[in-house]
């Protein structure tokens, strides 16, 4: 009998490999908001970005579109984003009751009256990107040093797998017969400190693994810059990187078709359709948002396949939102990774989410402060109580993760009883299905 641990240890490893290689108290508070985003349709939009204006208070949707934020009593404007969708704002005023505020998004409407294309003549995304191009140092050394708080989720499940898997039955052991589950499910909250151009530290405050108490969840708090001209997502999925839309050699891997502009705050942004010129070459395809007269990134929605030379993943999707702090700096507020993979006929997908606040970019390092230590867990990080993840969470959890997180801890209690330790020795001790991928 295969067990949940003996079948995707593998897989699970290979995962979080490559997406590893790819906290906050409010005092005062006086009410909750709670709301949902969906689109016109009523259908979710997940990991959509929450912003209080004029503040750093910054949270995120759920892959359920259901968000909440703690906020001291006041008047507040709340500002929400989807990447393709319209930005909208609601005035609130929290008193000492809790509050819903819901969004429906419309689709992000574009406009193509101000260009005119005569025929034969080149499209007007090529300038665009060119002045992008041109720009790209500028904005990849804008900051040179800062330090922000990252909130990470990771989830896989399954959407269906076979019966038996190298001649044994496959069973997961949580009386759960149903093809599509969870198999995994972590959160982390870490401190990313940056000293361009090479130094780099992440902290991580606490992290949890469901079902696994002394586990260590998905710490991937950096995020992929496209001002660099390779992005380097991991090594896994290919040592070579993958080619910005906007690297300085873009123009020999893509084609460009402008979309049209669309109005955010007061500034235009011009939507940029990119597509690889040829198969199998490590391209991206979908949309990148380019802010005009500053020529920096926006937003994009960009996508890995087999054909741009990915290993191990069938699809990783990227999403990125980038949000203005201060004056003049834009920093990255969201970055949502969603990889999908048959493997043996396991077909698992899943989301990783970051969410970025509280930016410092001013930070005044110790001269040791960076050290060969990239990664460090804090002592006693995987301990944290319940009630701790419930009160930092800025990300609600979906009723089905509520579930998992109950129903995998209260499973890791039961195995941990002698006698339940005692009837299974049998299976420890037969021939396991890591050794084979070892």
């Amino acid at each position: 009998m295969v067990t949940t641990a003996e079948v995707f240890s593998y897989i699970m490893r290979t995962l979080l490999f490559i997406l590893f290689t790819c906290c906050i108290t409010i005092s005062s508070i006086a009410g909750k908001v709670t709301g949902r985003v969906t689109n016109q349709n009523g259908e979710p939009l997940p990991y959509s970005s929450i912003t209080i204006k004029g503040s750093k208070e910054t949270t995120s949707a759920n892959n359920e579109g259901v968000y909440f934020l703690q906020l001291p009593a006041g008047t507040y404007t709340i500002i929400c984003r989807h990447v393709g969708f319209e930005r909208q704002e609601k005035t609130i005023t929290i008193t000492n009751e809790d509050a819903e505020v819901n969004f429906v998004l419309n689709e992000q409407s574009v406009s193509l009256s101000e260009v005119v294309v005569k025929a034969g003549a080149e499209d007007p995304a090529y300038a665009i990107i060119r002045n992008a191009i041109k720009k790209r140092k500028e904005h990849l050394n804008e900051i040179k040093r800062y330090e922000c708080e990252v909130y990470s989720k990771g989830t896989m499940s399954l959407r269906d797998f076979p019966k038996k898997f190298m001649g044994e039955k496959v069973d997961f052991e949580d009386g759960d017969s149903s093809k599509k589950k969870i198999i995994y499910l972590s959160e982390t909250l870490s401190k990313l400190s940056v000293d361009k151009p090479n130094k780099i530290k992440i902290d991580v405050i606490s992290t949890r693994v469901s079902g696994q108490s002394d586990g260590f969840g998905f710490a991937g708090a950096r995020y992929f810059s496209f001002y660099e001209n390779n992005v380097q997502i991991s090594n896994s999925l290919n040592p070579r990187g993958f080619i910005s839309p906007i690297a300085e050699n873009a123009f020999y891997y893509y084609k460009y078709n402008y979309e049209g502009t669309f109005s955010e705050d007061g500034q235009l942004i011009n939507k940029i359709k990119v597509t690889p010129k040829r198969l199998y070459e490590p391209c991206f395809s979908g949309y990148i948002n380019i802010i005009e007269d500053e020529w920096r990134i926006h937003s994009l929605e960009l996508k890995l396949t087999k054909q741009s030379q990915m290993n191990f993943a069938d699809t990783l999707r990227i999403e990125q939102l980038y949000q203005k702090i201060g004056v003049k700096h834009w920093v990255m507020q969201s970055q949502i990774l969603y990889p999908a993979v048959i493997f043996f006929g396991f077909d698992a997908y899943g989301s990783f989410a970051n969410v970025y606040r509280n930016f410092n970019t001013e930070p005044v390092f110790d001269e040791k402060f960076f050290d060969n230590t990239i990664l460090k867990y804090e002592k006693g990080s995987n301990k944290k109580s319940i009630e701790y993840w419930d009160s930092i969470r800025p990300l609600a959890l979906t009723n089905d993760e509520q579930v998992d997180y109950v129903k995998k801890d209260s499973l890791e209690q039961l195995r941990k009883n002698p006698a339940y330790l005692d009837s299974i020795d049998h299976v420890n001790n037969k021939y396991k299905i890591n050794h084979i991928f070892t």
